[in-house]
């Protein structure tokens, strides 16, 4: 009888063993599933875009290019949510962390088009109590091309939740803090308090007193039609897709390899000014609650935005137009012109900045302006060929915020079919 019984467990155990691969196969092997709009002209990056999907490099995401307010390539595809079986829909958000600092800059372009903040003036002339410890040379242009030495909070760390509930106790924290170096010497990414500094800049200086999330919303957002969120709001979280990440083994084999092995050791160094930036908010390391929708509003404009690729090359469409797009202005041209102005050349650094966007030469040779973020999310103004250009997944590379190799793909062959068919 004991046999019989020993039988029945192994039997039951190679049932579940199977049931378990079967169901799992089920998962990772969805039928692939691509829709959106292209211009003729661009069916092969519509059929490069497909492939992707079909042999599954692109698991879950979408890519768009704008140009004068028309689309030339507006593609979605994979899963939103495999688990679930949930595909990638015409309007799924995503979130685009660091791509939300470029959302963030062009809310500071908006105040100084208003006349309530000025590039070149000292941020304790907004805010007084930020002249302590050090700080009182610190300019708003320094905080958006990160240059002020506020790439930490000091030694402190804090949460989500205090963030979102108790902004008296953060904002003391940051008016406290001393530089990690000396204001204006070097470049150093400040990888959270970027968006920090700048929403108590302007919870002080707009006439209502919002904060950055609402500003955005109220005053780019909504009168542009531009689906982009600083903090995603709970009742749009149903439309998120769940975020996915790598391996630590993944991600620690990429820091090893020489070009990034000095951000490893500065990461893993607790005195180093990269680890306390890492270390400023109480997220690093465990990205993954930000798939809790209490955590995705927070309105944390360096990294918790959430939006789609076709918002992305719509936002920056009107950027690479000079600000405006047929007869609706965002920003009007010289704001425009302030913004595309880096500020970092005479740094030594391979990153270059402008007042809060990055400026880098694309696939195609060409300067654009825009950010980039975490996991391979893209969004750039190419001001050359007026062209707003977008791309977001949620299965992120191990590439930090550099473009995924299927990425740079898709957009060289869309400059090819550009040149070709502006040919004549």
């Amino acid at each position: 009888m004991a046999a019989v019984s020993r039988s029945m467990v192994v039997l039951a155990v190679i049932v579940c063993i199977f049931a378990w691969r079967w169901v799992m196969m089920r998962v990772n092997h969805l039928p692939p599933v691509t829709e959106g709009y292209f211009h003729p002209a661009y069916r092969p990056v519509a059929e490069l875009f497909r492939k992707f999907v079909e042999d599954g490099v692109e698991l879950g995401g979408s890519f768009s290019v704008y140009q004068h307010g028309t689309p030339l390539i507006d593609l979605w595809g994979g899963y939103a949510d495999a688990e679930s079986h949930r595909p990638w829909r015409e309007d799924t958000l995503t979130m685009i962390w660091s791509s939300t600092k470029g959302a963030t800059a062009l809310a500071v372009a908006k105040l100084v088009d208003k006349g309530l903040l000025d590039y070149k003036k000292e941020v304790y002339k907004y805010w007084p109590e930020f002249a302590q410890n050090g700080k009182s040379s610190i300019t708003v242009e320094m905080l958006l091309s990160h240059q002020s030495g506020m790439n930490s909070l000091g030694n402190q760390t804090i949460s989500l939740h205090d963030y979102m509930n108790n902004w008296t106790k953060v904002e003391n924290i940051m008016a406290t803090a001393p530089p990690d170096f000396s204001p204006g010497t070097r470049l150093c990414y400040q990888s959270f308090t970027f968006s920090m500094y700048i929403d108590a800049l302007i919870r002080r200086v707009d006439p209502q007193h919002r904060n950055l999330s609402q500003f955005f919303h109220e005053e780019i957002a909504l009168p542009y039609g531009i689906d982009i969120f600083i903090g995603l709001p709970q009742p749009y979280f149903h439309r998120a897709a769940r975020q996915k990440f790598p391996p630590q083994w993944k991600l620690i084999t990429w820091l090893f390899d020489t070009v990034h092995r000095p951000l490893l050791f500065a990461l893993l160094n607790k005195d180093s000014v990269e680890y306390r930036s890492a270390h400023s908010v109480d997220i690093m390391g465990k990205f993954e609650v930000l798939n809790d929708p209490h955590n995705a509003q927070v309105g944390l404009g360096s990294a918790i935005g959430f939006g789609t690729a076709r918002a992305l090359a719509q936002l920056y469409d009107y950027i690479a137009s000079g600000g405006s797009v047929g007869n609706r202005i965002l920003l009007p041209a010289d704001i425009v012109k302030e913004l595309m102005k880096s500020r970092t050349d005479s740094l030594p650094s391979r990153l270059k900045f402008t007042v809060g966007l990055m400026t880098t030469k694309n696939v195609a040779d060409v300067d654009v302006f825009g950010h980039s973020g975490f996991g391979g999310q893209q969004a750039w103004a190419d001001p050359v060929n007026k062209l707003g250009i977008g791309y977001v997944t949620n299965h992120h590379s191990i590439k930090y915020a550099s473009p995924s190799e299927h990425y740079l793909e898709l957009l060289k062959l869309f400059y090819d079919c550009y040149k070709q068919a502006h040919a004549s």
